[in-house]
């Protein structure tokens, strides 16, 4: 069984029970669902992932300052639900304690934002890394009665503003370009099939957050980032040229391919950041692109920042 049919059920099942008597004029103040950390909250639960922190438990977010005056009573109800359901045993560790329950919606999304507040001005939403934001908008909202949780969340969803994501693109493409058009050649081309790894890395895990930006898609932690990948629109050919990438060993029977490989996802990319927009430079150098990125931005202070520097 995957885990959100699991945690959708036993919710289902008894959230009469979790919100009985004292705790039921409540009940049009909070939210249920499973969003967050794990597997399940993606649906790419399978029984592999049932080995540690998998059972039927959800997430109820509540305002913090009606949190704070009921935490005992709402804590000690979410722990008198049944233990056992439908043959799962409910987890009883320190993570799962963190990731599912009772918890305040601020705290949920202060979390993964670093802040208390929606993200207000560019600054804020450049500090945010993709796979945080990922985290915070993935899985299912059963209900939310107050609204609150769910706006925060589609507010989330609408994706980084343009300056930010230019200035993550043009991190990314310098990468790209570095990483994957000089410095993996170079390596190759020296046969130290040791730095050639380490360079390629960087070049694909570059490569994807470029994909998943110009999809305006959160790309999530790199465990999940070629799964996600596949229900992506936008540069389909690309995603197939880097798993081909990754699959094939670094070694000199290898080497041109991959160059080929390289020059290739790194063309596709410079077709697409002319075609939206965001680049002029007709380089065949990805990095050059970078550069020409930086130039459309308008906020000043993220066009101040270091064509690197970026916190994903």
């Amino acid at each position: 069984m995957k885990g959100m049919e699991l945690s959708q059920g036993f919710y289902d099942l008894y959230k009469e029970q979790l919100f009985a008597d004292g705790l039921k004029s409540f009940r049009g103040y909070m939210a249920a669902g499973l969003v967050g950390e794990g597997s399940e909250c993606y649906g790419y639960d399978d029984e592999l992932s049932q080995d540690h922190d998998f059972g039927p438990d959800f997430c109820i977010w509540i305002p913090e300052q009606i949190y704070q005056e009921n935490r005992n009573r709402f804590l000690a109800a979410y722990a008198a639900l049944p233990r056992v359901y439908r043959g799962y045993q409910r987890e009883a560790s320190e993570q799962t304690r963190v990731r599912r329950g009772i918890m305040t919606i601020e705290g949920f999304y202060q979390k993964y934002t670093g802040i208390l507040h929606v993200p207000a001005n560019a600054e804020e939403w450049f500090r945010i890394p993709q796979s945080f934001l990922s985290v915070a908008t993935n899985g299912t909202v059963f209900e939310d009665f107050y609204g609150e949780f769910t706006h925060r969340r589609n507010y989330l969803l609408a994706y980084y503003p343009e300056d930010v994501i230019r200035k993550k693109l043009a991190a990314k493409t310098v990468v790209m370009g570095q990483a994957g058009q000089y410095n993996y050649v170079r390596c190759c081309r020296r046969e130290d099939w040791d730095g050639a790894y380490l360079a390629g890395g960087e070049f694909v895990g570059a490569a994807l957050s470029v994909i998943y930006l110009l999809n305006k898609t959160y790309k999530p932690f790199y465990k999940w980032a070629f799964r996600r990948a596949e229900s992506l629109s936008e540069l389909r050919h690309a995603i197939v040229d880097l798993k081909e990438f990754v699959h094939l060993r670094d070694a000199r029977e290898n080497a041109v391919r991959k160059k080929n490989l390289v020059e290739d996802i790194c063309n596709e990319v410079a077709c697409a950041l002319r075609k939206k927009g965001y680049s002029t430079s007709s380089s065949d150098f990805l990095a050059d692109h970078g550069n020409s990125i930086m130039v459309g931005i308008r906020d000043e202070w993220l066009r101040g920042r270091h064509v690197l520097e970026d916190y994903d």
